[in-house]
């Protein structure tokens, strides 16, 4: 990996050759609203060129803490069973307090835009990991509900940062030729951590308790603070020009508006977040209950579905650049994603067989091409406000987790108060989810603007 990731890495015209190659690939959409004009970026504000084990530290510092992020966000799906128990949570309880670190996540998006461009990556994500150890310390020893649900929204301020700031960081201090394996890694350092969070989490909740699995959670995020501070440096802040958001006069409601935002909202918010939402959360309850699985066979399953994300995200990475030469576009391999995930999703409450657990791998193999809605949609955009597009569906996509994650509690237990068993109740709010994206995959064909193919 130190090969590909320092060998020859070069800083003074990263940043240069990055802006001038993404500029030629973006179409605007909207001239009204929207212009080409970009900044020139000064090749003298580029630092000393990155060399040796420098890179490798820098990026393995930034996968510590997106491992944990990512654990943290997927380990209520594994434990939920000795949640539900110990602390007695009904299952909008349960929702709620699962779902508040994405309401804290999603709201902390716009901020953390303009603080890593003002402050850097460094700064901003060390400090903010901070608090998340604060948060996994509340949960470890608060005995109310609402100092667990704190913590739980402190948690979700915390690693609000850990992915973007990877990528704002190697934006600005890798060669452009090095983003997509970049990227990658990031991915799979991530979906290590929802390995972890599966069955060796629930193992070791099992053994200990799960309150100390959130006092384990806090000295590791102490630490990958630390690994993050001291180890990656401010290259990203050398590189960076002095222009700000308020040098643009789009806003995030303009933005919002935009045709190309509103055709690619919708799915962001009910199918991506809507896997999210099932992944971190209802995939448990759904194995235990529906399906009649102990919580260490639905564990099992867990590790098996994020088995198979990880190794999608691998072969992703290879399969889609060879996919676009063949004339399957971005458009096209994210569209064919939706498609599948909105076959899969509603084929989940109608076959409840006990070999149904394969639909979660397979829901998996389709998680990859789903992610390109978000870079097939900022390349219809001038490159100036393509991080702000990508920040814009990312909130979408963690609001929509919260609203799924906290709706479907809210509408089992309605169905529970009209008489149904919690297996038929659950059954029940999964359709009703399944109605509602194949509604947004319909709004997103309609709205799908001519030339969208091409990107």
């Amino acid at each position: 990996m130190a090969e590909w990731l320092c060998s020859g890495l070069q800083i003074r015209q990263a940043r240069f050759d990055s802006g001038l190659r993404l500029q030629q690939a973006v179409r605007p959409v909207d001239s009204k609203n929207m212009t080409t004009t970009a900044t020139p970026i000064s090749q003298d504000s580029a630092p000393v060129a990155l060399t040796g084990m420098l890179g490798v530290r820098i990026f393995l510092a930034f996968a510590s803490g997106y491992f944990l992020s990512y654990a943290l966000r997927a380990v209520n799906a594994a434990i939920a069973p000795l949640l539900a128990s110990d602390l007695n949570l009904s299952n909008s309880a349960l929702g709620w307090f699962s779902s508040a670190y994405f309401l804290a996540f999603g709201i902390m998006q716009i901020p953390v835009g303009i603080w890593l461009d003002r402050y850097g990556a460094r700064r901003t994500e060390s400090a903010l990991l901070l608090i998340a150890a604060l948060g996994s310390l509340l949960i470890a020893v608060g005995q109310s509900l609402w100092i667990l649900f704190l913590g739980r929204i402190l948690i979700g301020i915390g690693v609000s940062a850990c992915l973007m700031a990877s990528y704002s960081y190697f934006r600005r201090c890798y060669r452009a030729d090095q983003q997509a394996r970049l990227v990658m890694c990031m991915l799979v350092a991530g979906t290590g951590g929802a390995l972890v969070a599966a069955q060796p989490a629930l193992l070791l909740a099992e053994a200990l308790g799960w309150r100390h699995v959130f006092s384990l959670a806090t000295v590791l995020l102490l630490i990958s603070a630390l690994l993050v501070f001291f180890l990656t440096g401010d290259y990203d802040r050398q590189t960076t020009t002095q222009n700000t958001a308020t040098e643009d006069s789009t806003s995030f409601i303009s933005l919002c508006l935009h045709r190309t935002m509103l055709r690619a909202i919708p799915p962001s918010i009910l199918i991506i977040g809507g896997f999210v939402a099932l992944q971190t959360l209802w995939v448990g309850p759904w194995l235990t209950q529906a399906l009649k699985m102990t919580a260490e066979q639905a564990s099992q399953i867990l590790l098996y579905l994020n088995a198979t994300i990880l190794a999608s995200y691998l072969v992703m990475g290879i399969l889609s650049p060879w996919l676009v030469k063949l004339g399957a576009s971005l458009f096209k391999q994210s569209a064919a994603a939706l498609l599948w995930l909105a076959l899969c999703f509603t084929a989940l409450p109608l076959w409840q067989a006990q070999a149904s657990w394969i639909l979660w791998p397979m829901i998996a193999l389709a998680v990859p091409a789903m992610f390109l809605l978000q870079t097939q949609t900022a390349l219809e955009f001038p490159s100036k406000v393509a991080g702000r597009v990508l920040t814009t569906l990312n909130l979408m996509i963690f609001a929509g987790t919260f609203i799924v994650q906290w709706g479907l509690g809210l509408i089992t237990d309605l169905f529970v108060a009209r008489g149904y068993d919690r297996t038929q109740a659950l059954t029940h709010a999964l359709l009703c989810l399944a109605a509602l994206q194949w509604c947004s995959l319909l709004w997103f064909w309609i709205k799908t603007p001519h030339g969208s193919n091409r990107t």
